[in-house]
């Protein structure tokens, strides 16, 4: 078995199966391990990831990386995006990593696959979404990163760092108290998230 089938096997026992979001946070995992110089098969306490979806992929991530949210290593920004942000705490280095886009390529990767299937479960054509399933695992699985994968590096904000809060405040709404930098000014007096919304 090797490497790849080895950390694809952690994220299937995670989510239950094997699928192309998965296969995707599998894949973009490995790339973005590699270009921080963090080997995907150890344990890496210095690394904080954020996803932008809360579909499947972040299972993959969270199988290979270790992150978890409990320790603030594993965070979701829901923004419906197949992207991710890996950062290394111990250097400050840190890339975003995210999914092609192919519609506007010649090479057909993910966002080709959610089209096309999309179609067919808008027609109830099921057996045919299962077989389409089927070859995007295979296809997704086996394309180079670079037809499939766009790594960037950017600079991260300091604040989503794990450890004792530096920052706690008393939302003026709730009276619940909020840390990390997580509240909101509305007219000059601190408001939780949640009372904002």
């Amino acid at each position: 078995m090797n490497d790849y089938e080895v950390l694809l096997n952690r994220a299937k026992d995670l989510h239950g199966e094997v699928c192309p979001g998965v296969i995707m946070g599998t894949r973009m995992s490995i790339a973005a391990m590699k270009k921080l110089n963090m080997d995907p098969l150890k344990p890496n306490e210095n690394l904080i990831v954020t996803v932008e979806t809360d579909r499947c992929m972040p299972d993959a991530v969270q199988a290979i990386t270790g992150c978890t949210v409990g320790r603030r290593t594993l965070k979701c920004r829901d923004y419906g995006k197949f992207v991710a942000t890996f950062v290394d705490m111990t250097t400050g280095e840190a890339v975003r990593v995210s999914a092609k886009d192919d519609l506007v390529d010649s090479t057909p990767g993910l966002w080709t696959w959610f089209k096309d299937v999309a179609e067919l479960a808008r027609e109830k054509n099921m057996p045919k979404v299962m077989e389409e399933k089927k070859s995007a695992i295979k296809k997704l699985s086996e394309m180079p990163d670079e037809d499939l994968l766009s790594l960037v590096e950017l600079q991260i904000d300091d604040t989503e760092i794990p450890g004792i809060p530096q920052h706690i405040v008393t939302c003026s709404v709730c009276g619940e108290h909020v840390m990390d930098k997580k509240e909101i000014i509305v007219g000059g007096k601190p408001v939780c998230q949640f009372c904002a919304d």
